[in-house]
């Protein structure tokens, strides 16, 4: 049975380990991408944190980098933030040993969902098509003495329903009912009134479901996410 595990391997054991070790708020994100071209990896890198020219040092000085290329840098969006909050792009051509740890996972026919490096170790996301297949990655590493901590397990038919950025069914639901009942229109097609109506609950209670919905909402995708969105 297909399964996911969220992984966690120490930078001294993989990649990065002397710049994510400069300081904790370096955060390191490879984008997704499809390379059909190269014979090894060259990954682009998400990296904020620290300005530009102090990460390119730190990269530049790290050994598991060989090639470095800076593609371009996040410009300021919001009052207050700085460059180092956005980061930039780079491409880096990493060391054979790297290589050689991220090929396990397609000879194993594992898919890396999500990587996420910072304060001295990084987290990878993957899922395998049977739970013999991610055993088949931790044989491999054990045996090249690679150090990791698998923290979680689960076969994909246990995983519960997506929660939808927070909301729960009733709140969903409240959301998307306004949402096409014309309730967020300008003029409005419809009023809280009608809302509690349709659901059978009083105004009230739809007021205070609305309010309590956009406040999840509000939270999930604007405060509480761990890195702001990529302009692409």
């Amino acid at each position: 049975m297909s399964s996911v595990a969220t992984i966690r391997i120490p930078a001294s054991a993989f990649v990065l380990d002397d710049a994510l070790s400069r300081t904790p708020a370096l955060e390191v994100r490879p984008l997704q991408s499809v390379q059909l071209d190269r014979g090894s990896l060259e990954p682009l890198l998400w990296i904020r944190g620290a300005d530009g020219p102090t990460v390119e040092s730190w990269l530049r000085d790290d050994p598991s980098i060989s090639a470095l290329s800076r593609l371009f840098l996040l410009s300021e969006t919001s009052p207050g933030e700085t460059a180092s909050a956005r980061g930039g792009v780079y491409r880096a051509r990493l060391s054979p040993a790297v290589d050689a740890v991220m090929r396990v996972f397609a000879d194993n026919r594992v898919c890396v969902r999500r990587v996420h490096g910072q304060d001295g170790s990084w987290t990878l996301r993957v899922l395998s098509e049977d739970r013999g297949a991610l055993g088949s990655v931790v044989d491999a590493w054990q045996r090249a003495g690679l150090s990791h901590t698998i923290e979680r397990h689960v076969d994909c038919a246990s995983l519960p329903r997506s929660t939808r950025f927070g909301l729960t069914d009733s709140q969903y639901h409240t959301l998307v009912t306004a949402y096409k009942s014309g309730y967020y229109d300008i003029p409005r097609e419809t009023d809280i009134t009608s809302l509690a109506e349709r659901f059978g609950i009083s105004h009230q209670a739809t007021s205070q479901r609305l309010r309590r919905s956009h406040r999840t909402l509000v939270r999930q995708t604007l405060i509480d996410r761990a890195t702001p969105e990529l302009p692409f």
